[in-house]
């Protein structure tokens, strides 16, 4: 098997009374794109400036390539990090705010200069190396902070949330354009967002974190569909909890629903999740499919699908039905089914 590029074991980090890490483990293989997915505060930025060097650990180890770094300055490890500010230097041309990261490690103007522009060319923007930064848009100078960290060839990149401040349309686009460069390079990335869809749309693993913990490891389909806690499952996606009880067999009986749900050997939770798209309104009942009879209580028309929102004894239940779909009126008693191989049985 080969070796790890990166290894985090048992990082523990606090600021005062606050425990920020606990106990993590997380291994990054060479190549690979990670995405560090959670809420504010769940210790993200946290772990990544710990990788970075910018952090050390309370207790634990940091290794790249089998080496331990847990203790080496930022400028000794062979990472760069790109942060949510692009803090290019106002006063320099595009091609000297590339160039000054090789420049510092004594590498010659002339080479420096080549390699700032072979940088901006693997990110678009060759022909704006004579340009300011106040000349260029936030995407471009997305794109110039990227080069200055790409210039120095790392064999790891992180990345702090740096496409949060561009609007909606060029931030899908700049997640296009990463995810094709991270694969055009063969570098691994490490990229801290609390967009879940940005973590879909990236990486090939995503580290559910919560609360200093990594909640969950996996990539996108099994993150979305097989959610090890409550907390992933409502995280990533939304998400319809019910609560259930326990028959003699294993089996879970749900509080509403007609068919019993079969239990996890690796899970002893007693609440399943549902995605709202696979619920689906029924004429009658059938055979392996659970139902339960709800009253429609709101619809959002969102374009291409509709969000319903039904009451059913008294709990909330959102649905995602395509437009083409027929919608019983506001107010309508209607009957909802699911298949009970879509209920997932997650730990409370």
């Amino acid at each position: 098997m080969s070796k790890s590029l990166l290894s985090v074991r048992s990082v523990n980090k606090s600021f005062g009374t606050y425990h920020a890490l606990q106990n993590v483990e997380l291994e990054v293989q060479h190549g690979e794109f990670i995405a560090m997915l959670g809420p504010s505060g769940c210790g993200k930025t946290t772990l990544l400036r710990s990788i970075a060097g910018f952090l050390v650990p309370d207790s634990g180890q940091i290794l790249m390539d089998g080496q331990d770094v847990t203790s080496v300055p930022p400028n000794k490890r062979p990472v760069n990090t790109v942060f949510q500010s692009y803090a290019l230097f106002p006063h320099m041309r595009i091609i000297d705010n590339v160039a000054y990261g090789p420049r510092r490690k004594g590498v010659s103007s002339k080479e420096s200069a080549r390699q700032a522009r072979e940088a901006l060319e693997m990110v678009g923007l060759g022909e704006f190396g004579e340009r300011s930064p106040k000349q260029l848009s936030g995407g471009q100078q997305q794109r110039v902070a990227l080069a200055r960290a790409l210039v120095n060839k790392p064999k790891l990149l992180l990345l702090d949330e740096p496409l949060s401040a561009l609007d909606a349309k060029l931030r899908k686009q700049m997640q296009i354009e990463l995810k094709q460069l991270q694969q055009r390079l063969g570098i691994s990335f490490v990229f801290v967002t609390h967009d879940q869809e940005e973590a879909m749309a990236m990486a090939d693993r995503i580290v559910v974190m919560n609360k200093g913990r990594i909640e969950q490891i996996g990539d996108g389909h099994t993150i979305y569909n097989a959610p090890r806690t409550r907390f992933v499952a409502d995280f990533v996606g939304e998400a319809n909890f019910i609560a259930c009880t326990r028959n003699a067999d294993g089996s879970l009986r749900p509080a509403i629903g007609s068919e019993p749900v079969r239990g996890d050997k690796d899970n002893d939770g007693s609440t399943i999740m549902i995605r709202p798209e696979h619920l689906s309104f029924r004429q009658e009942t059938m055979p392996g499919i659970s139902t339960f009879a709800a009253t429609v209580e709101e619809i959002l028309n969102l374009g291409p699908f509709s969000t319903v929102m039904v009451d059913a004894a008294g709990q909330k239940i959102s649905m995602r039905c395509a437009s083409d779909c027929p919608v019983p009126a506001k107010g309508s008693p209607v009957l909802v089914g699911y298949s009970p191989e879509h209920a997932i049985v997650v730990a409370d």
